[in-house]
């Protein structure tokens, strides 16, 4: 017989003949959904062009392997086991044109089917599978029921009446649960890979119909649509839940869950680093928050009857609406109102502008932070509390160790600010008495009264010019005092072992007393004289210069300092080792008569610094300032010369 051009023929066995039939390669029944085999006669194949086989299992007949590809249709009515599909997907994912691969009908059955990239399982009403793993690439289209299937990058849409139970979601797989369908007891172990509450869209399990018992392991993200509900998920570390439309009966063990704007979630358990997060719009009710669990309600967010045991962390402001129980009792923040809150373990209550909260406790990791303009009252600090305010803020209550604090009218009194704090003292406003325990304590102006204390951490900051009359005072540990101008009469106090760090900063004071430790002088202006004790170490860095003497301390110039020794300083300068890189100046403050000054050192190390000493030549006593060696040595030489007014210390101290 006479081929035509192009037309290649395959071999088909009829069941119902029990025989081979030729049958074209692209022979097919083009959208018929019981999946008929075309069996043709060789004179009539002729005639046709180029089609594939339809294949069809019968009922009572069971299929054992075998691979379909190049277009391949088989239809399942009876049994097929480990068959190995890689083809049907021709016009793309979830597409009604498609009309290859596997067919399973009414009454059919797959087990164990391997779908490959460009393959298709499709699974009619009444049909069946199991076991089918789907590679990337490879689809399930179910009208059936599927259980336990294994998304390997591959992805299964559900449609209506469709039933899926056991899927297990892995890297980049897709579960597409629509409306009318429900996957129950899925496992999802990807979808998170854009970050926390991005909604990649096209990975893990997207909830249009109904999603009962699923898993969501780390990496893992469900995103509950509108229309969709979600029931008895359980989410790991790692992993998350986004709800637009009803999540119930939620168990966050370590993941987290988002409920967005028209979204619910109610009777969500929130259990070790687990995080339900409330969005403006979105509505959770009773919400169980246990130790180290967290609930946070955004502005315009609603949860109610939320029981916080003990451990528990409540994030808010009072732009949300959150009711519910605590250790305390009943609390809640409700139109702008605040009461009976309790914060620790990474709790946050924002007081904002115009609102109020009354009976705040503060535990540890709790955080209180009340806006300018706003009002906390009868608040309770305790250990480890955190406070965010400044002086336009009224706050009132006691501190950690029981004593009273309040700010209001622009006074701030007998503020602590512990580790994580920060205060803000605006211009014109008064803090008295303030204690910064490894806080941020930043003046924007302003006055510091009675004696402000910088403990182990702690931060000061200065924008402009802030008065201190009293005393700023070092204790403990190290501490940092930078940017603006401090001035005014009062003193700074170092003690302790740490070291206080002055940078960027202008300051003017009576006096500064070094009693133990070390101060650093970076980048500064200050003009004082320095009272230090023995054993104590003053730095001079950057473009550091000191106005003032220096009594007496072991001494560090960098290349970059000045340190300028005036006249009328109240103490002689006296150092014990001077490391000297920089330029010291004996200076002229007085006017009229002319008095020397003198540096005593006791032991000189110079580093091409220069030192410039005043001389007065028309003078016949007392008409120099004065370098002296006082019981220790200088390393380097001394070359005096007729007229000048400077000696210079270079190489390793030499002096000319």
């Amino acid at each position: 017989m006479k081929r035509h051009l192009n037309t290649c023929y395959r071999l088909v066995w009829n069941h119902i003949t029990g025989a081979f039939v030729v049958a074209s390669e692209l022979a097919r029944a083009r959208g018929k959904r019981g999946g008929v085999a075309v069996a043709l006669s060789l004179a009539a194949v002729t005639s046709l062009p180029v089609l594939a086989a339809d294949i069809v299992v019968h009922p009572g007949e069971t299929v054992n392997g075998g691979t379909l590809a190049n277009h391949d249709n088989q239809i399942v009515f009876g049994t097929t086991n480990g068959m190995t599909i890689s083809t049907g997907l021709e016009y793309g994912p979830d597409n009604e044109a498609n009309t290859g691969g596997q067919w399973v009908q009414d009454g059919g059955t797959a087990n164990k089917t391997t779908v490959t990239s460009g393959g298709l399982q499709r699974v009619n009403p009444g049909g069946s599978v199991s076991d089918t793993v789907i590679s990337a690439g490879g689809g399930q289209s179910l009208q059936g029921r599927a259980v336990n299937t294994t998304l390997n990058g591959g992805e299964q849409w559900m449609h209506e009446g469709a039933i899926a139970t056991g899927t297990v979601i892995n890297d980049k797989g897709w579960q597409v649960v629509k409306p009318g369908t429900v996957a129950t007891d899925t496992v999802v172990n990807t979808g998170a890979e854009g970050g926390p509450d991005a909604e990649n869209g096209d990975t893990g399990q997207f909830v249009r119909g109904d999603a009962v018992r699923t898993t969501i392991n780390k990496n893992g993200r469900q995103i509950v649509r509108a229309e969709g509900t979600a029931n008895t998920t359980v989410v790991y570390a790692g992993g998350d839940q986004t709800v637009h439309g009803h999540a119930l009966d939620t168990t966050l063990n370590g993941g987290y869950q988002y409920v967005h704007n028209g979204g619910t979630a109610s009777d969500t358990v929130v259990n070790s680093d687990g995080w339900q997060i409330v969005k403006n719009g979105g509505v959770a009710g009773n919400t169980t928050v246990n130790q180290k669990g967290r609930l946070q309600v955004d502005a315009g967010g609603t949860a109610t009857n939320v029981t916080l045991k003990q451990g528990g962390a409540l994030v808010t402001s009072t732009a949300a609406t959150v009711t519910g129980i605590n250790r305390l009792g009943a609390f809640s923040v409700v139109e702008g109102k605040a009461d009976n809150v309790v914060l620790e373990n990474g709790g946050r209550l924002d007081v904002l502008t115009g609102h109020t909260a009354t009976n705040t406790r503060v535990d540890d990791g709790g955080t209180l932070d009340v806006r300018n303009g706003g009002t906390a009252t009868t608040v309770s600090m305790g250990n480890g509390s955190v406070l965010l305010a400044d002086s336009g803020a009224a706050v009132s209550g006691t501190r950690s160790d029981g004593k009273a604090f309040s700010i209001g009218g622009g006074q701030a009194d007998a503020l602590m600010l512990e580790k994580g704090s920060s205060f803000t003292l605006n211009a014109g406003d008064t803090a008295t008495d303030t204690t910064v325990n490894g806080g941020l304590f930043t003046a924007r102006g302003g006055t510091l009264a009675g004696t402000t204390t910088l403990n182990n951490g702690a931060i000061l900051t200065l924008s402009g010019k802030t008065v201190n009359n009293d005393t700023l005072t070092i204790r403990e540990g190290d501490a940092l005092l930078q940017g603006g101008s401090l001035t005014g009469n009062g003193s700074v106090e170092k003690s302790g072992s740490g070291t206080l760090t002055v940078s960027n900063t202008t300051l003017t004071q009576k006096a500064v007393n070094l009693n133990e430790g070390t101060l650093t002088l970076n980048d500064s202006t200050v003009t004082t004289d320095v009272i230090a004790q023995r054993g104590t170490a003053l730095k001079l860095t950057g473009s550091t210069v000191l106005n003032g003497a220096i009594d007496p301390t072991n001494v560090t110039l960098a290349s970059g300092a000045t340190w300028n020794i005036p006249d009328n300083a109240t103490v002689q300068s006296v150092v014990d080792d001077l490391s000297h890189a920089g330029q010291i100046h004996f200076t002229s403050t007085r006017t009229g008569k002319f008095v020397p000054a003198t540096l005593k050192v006791k032991n000189l190390n110079g580093q091409n610094g220069t030192i410039s000493l005043r001389v007065r030549p028309d003078m016949a006593q007392n008409n120099a300032d004065r370098l002296v060696i006082d019981g220790g040595r200088a390393t380097g030489k001394n070359h005096p010369e007729p007229g000048e007014r400077r000696q210079q210390c270079v190489g390793a101290g030499d002096q000319r």
